[in-house]
């Protein structure tokens, strides 16, 4: 079952297709929706609504890179463009 991804104010942006997991850690790095990677480490999840809140509006998660491989190069680039520190 996806769960469907809203954006900061609550609006469906789509259904997660994809998560990216840090092969080291195990932890959850992205999570990509409509060919789109949002950072998943700010992302609230509601495991009892089957929904996932991500801290960015819509068109910012719409204009985002599509994944690529797991590199610092991607991760940086990934950041910028939300606007968070790497």
């Amino acid at each position: 079952e996806a769960y469907g991804l809203e954006d900061a104010p609550g609006t469906s942006v789509g259904e997660i297709e994809e998560t990216v997991y840090d092969a080291v850690s195990d932890v959850l790095k992205y999570v990509v929706v409509n060919g789109h990677t949002v950072p998943a480490d700010r992302i609230e999840v509601n495991a009892e609504e089957e929904r996932v809140r991500a801290p960015y509006d819509r068109e910012t998660i719409g204009s985002a890179p599509a994944f690529e491989d797991l590199s610092g190069e991607f991760d940086r680039r990934l950041r910028a463009h939300y606007e968070e520190p790497a």
